[in-house]
């Protein structure tokens, strides 16, 4: 029985610890000061509350945000889903929980930077 326990309860430790490194294992940095890009680093944030001010300094509407904006060539529901951004995709109403993906989790150190361009 102390078996069972200690071995579930160490599965339950890393899974929390994958799930808390996997979406600080990307390094976003914006390729330039435009407001696309902007707008695409505070998605990129996963902050719901970044995403709200740079709305709000930027004057940009959720509907701009969602139907108009593309980060990286994406439209932002393809962007938030490709890079597992929850947080962003549950501000602005995405279903991203329905997409299936395989990732491989032996790679979770890997710091990669990944260059944000927003459209113009």
């Amino acid at each position: 029985m102390n078996t069972l326990t200690t071995a579930l309860g160490t599965a339950i430790i890393l899974g929390s610890s994958l799930a808390a490194t996997d979406a600080s294992a990307a390094q976003f940095v914006a390729a330039d000061n435009s407001v696309g890009t902007q707008a695409c680093m505070a998605i990129a944030s996963n902050k719901p509350l970044n995403v709200i001010g740079t709305m709000r300094d930027l004057r940009l509407s959720k509907r701009v945000m969602t139907e108009k904006l593309f980060c990286n060539d994406m439209p932002t529901n393809q962007f938030v889903s490709t890079y597992g951004l929850h947080n962003s995709a549950k501000y602005l109403n995405f279903d991203i929980a329905t997409k299936t993906s395989i990732q491989d989790i032996a790679n979770v150190s890997d710091d990669t930077v990944i260059v944000i361009a927003g459209s113009k």
